[in-house]
């Protein structure tokens, strides 16, 4: 490092999004269908961990409520921790740049011609403008074998 060089604790390069279980198959079964989706991702954080225990599919136009934002985390008992597109493009993704999406993720998925799931996650943060910021590593939960 050189001299005068200070390192800088980047809380969000250090957050992992943990994609459990049962959201895990809910976004396999929607990448099946071949059709664009996108919602909210549910759950819990534990430190730098995200952990999405739920999916909700809303079209653009819902998901972008405040009333609708809010209606969702009452009802489900869990936190909004951020949105998913599946297969819709990243385009919408900058209609995400607002106060009530900071702190929050965008998770972007593509389907390889396997079908497999390719995800990418972005922090939504504010400095002096609403910005993108990577985040450090998403973990797909897979079921566990037996054995």
């Amino acid at each position: 490092m050189r001299p005068g060089k200070k390192l800088c604790y980047n809380p969000v390069r250090d957050m992992e999004l943990i994609i459990l279980q049962e959201a895990r198959k809910e976004l396999l079964l929607l990448a099946c269908s071949a059709r664009p989706a996108q919602g909210y991702l549910l759950g819990r954080q534990t430190g730098p961990g995200l952990f999405v225990e739920k999916i909700i599919c809303l079209p653009w136009s819902e998901l972008l409520r405040p009333e609708i934002f809010f209606r969702v985390e009452q009802n489900q008992g869990l936190a909004i921790l951020g949105v998913f597109s599946l297969g819709a493009g990243s385009g919408n993704s900058k209609r995400l740049l607002r106060p009530l999406f900071s702190g929050k993720v965008f998770l972007l998925l593509t389907t390889s011609a396997r079908g497999e799931i390719k995800p990418r996650a972005r922090m939504i943060e504010f400095r002096q403008k609403f910005y993108f910021q990577p985040l450090s590593r998403i973990i797909l939960e897979l079921e566990a074998e037996d054995g």
